[in-house]
Order: C-alpha cells, then sequence, then structure tokens
C-alpha cells in the first residue's frame, strides 16, 4: 500500500514541476507567434493547460526549430529540466503498476 502512495505522490510531484516559466517568458518575448498558437491549442484530456501544451513541445524539442537563439538555449534548459519530470511521472506510474501486483499476488 506504501508503494501505492509513494507512486502517486511522484505523480502530483511531476505534474506540479511540470511549469516552465524561464521558456514561457522567453516565448513571449520572442516569439509572440508561437506562444499564441500554443496557448490556443485545445486537447481533449482534462489537462489541457497552457503549461501541458508547451511542456509537450518541449519534449518533442520544438524549440529547435526556432531561429532566435535565446528560445533555442531557453528551450534547451527547459527540456532537460522536462526530461527529468517525464521520468519523475514515469516512476510514479511504475511504483503505482508494481505495487497493484503485489497487492493482489500477495496473500492477505
Amino acid at each position: 500500500m506504501a508503494v501505492l502512495v509513494i507512486g502517486m505522490g511522484l505523480i502530483v510531484l511531476g505534474l506540479a514541476l511540470m511549469d516552465l516559466p524561464e521558456l514561457r517568458r522567453v516565448l513571449k518575448r520572442h516569439d509572440v507567434e508561437c506562444w499564441q498558437m500554443l496557448s490556443k491549442q485545445k486537447s481533449r484530456s482534462w489537462l489541457s493547460f497552457k503549461r501541458m501544451n508547451l511542456f509537450a513541445w518541449t519534449l518533442s524539442r520544438g524549440f529547435e526549430r526556432s531561429e532566435n537563439i535565446d528560445i533555442q538555449y531557453a528551450g534547451l534548459l527547459a527540456y532537460k529540466h522536462a526530461t527529468r519530470v517525464k521520468y519523475i511521472i514515469l516512476f510514479g506510474v511504475s511504483l503505482i503498476i508494481i505495487g497493484s501486483v503485489v497487492a493482489l499476488i500477495s496473500p492477505q
């Protein structure tokens, strides 16, 4: 049961760390058109926040298509952060799966 709680905690922590404020600030300053495109994208999931779109755009290395060096640099730093957050969330999901399997298998 503790493994499930730790897994949920890691997922919540990952969702809380998903924000990329520096990249958002640089995009708003240097590429308003790209920022407006990211902020207007609609998604069907309950995580349709602007930060989720920016997070996915960063993980897909969308910043590399920009011609502005400031966006590329901030994007690279944000990519490193986003990769760590992605692995935190994946580790939380793994713990939930492992905890569920152990809870089903263990005799009570």
